[in-house]
């Protein structure tokens, strides 16, 4: 029963998601045809004409990516609301939608691969999967960010919504500044032969990048977690 419930949540997140992706695809593909062909009609240059139509693949991929993360960031508390109407527990929902989540993203990565063909050459695999767990990392922050909004209420959403991003500017001005002000001892730092050479050791170890991302992708699915056990219905 409960794999048939969990079955339910991802059939239930690939509906939508996919709803909203074919969506944007009719709109993203008929804005450009029809810009190309005005094109067309105005200067009868067809050379121009398919140039521009080349474009359309790396298009669709940018805006199939954002309504992957949009998804993620609005959709979680109208799946939770959908999911309690519907007898199933946050614990079923929240491990339908993170199968849904990898599934989509990887469907997605493949779908960007095949639509980058157009205008690059294959990557290697070690690029591929880092590109992967970068998109990966990027909806799965996605998912955290709308667990923690879903908890809030209309209000609390705006002030939040608003807030965090001015306070974001206002410490990039401020570290902005202290660097500014700390240039001559990050200029001693740095002609430190030293302290170079310890960076140096550091940062071109390949281990090190992946646990730090291992570390990051833990908390932030802790997180997900966390929130999506403390949604509760709400009447605004």
């Amino acid at each position: 029963m409960s794999k048939q419930k969990i079955t339910l949540v991802m059939t239930n997140v690939f509906y939508r998601l996919g709803q909203a992706i074919l969506i944007t695809v009719g709109w993203v593909v008929g804005f450009e045809v029809v810009v190309s062909l005005m094109g067309l009609g105005f200067n009868h240059n067809l050379e121009s004409f398919l140039v521009t139509l080349q474009a359309i693949p790396s298009t669709l991929a940018s805006f199939i990516n954002l309504i992957l993360f949009a998804y993620f960031i609005v959709k979680p508390y109208d799946d939770f609301k959908w999911a309690i109407q519907n007898g199933i527990s946050r614990k079923t929902m929240w491990r339908g939608r993170a199968l849904a989540l990898f599934l989509a993203t990887l469907v997605i990565f493949i779908l960007d691969e095949l639509l980058s063909l157009a205008n690059q050459p294959v990557m290697s695999p070690r690029t591929l999967l880092v590109n992967f767990l970068i998109l990966l990392t990027v909806v799965m922050t996605c998912q955290a960010i709308g667990n923690g909004f879903g908890l809030l209420n209309r209000t609390w959403k705006w002030i939040v919504g608003i807030g965090l991003p001015v306070m974001f500017i206002i410490l990039c001005v401020m570290l902005g500044r202290s660097m500014l002000t700390l240039n001559n001892q990050i200029t001693a730092l740095v002609e430190n032969k030293q302290f170079v050479t310890a960076m140096a050791v550091v940062f071109n170890n390949p281990v090190i990048p992946y646990v730090l991302w291992l570390v990051y992708f833990a908390i932030v699915l802790g997180l997900t977690k966390f929130f999506n056990d403390r949604l509760q219905l709400r009447r605004d």
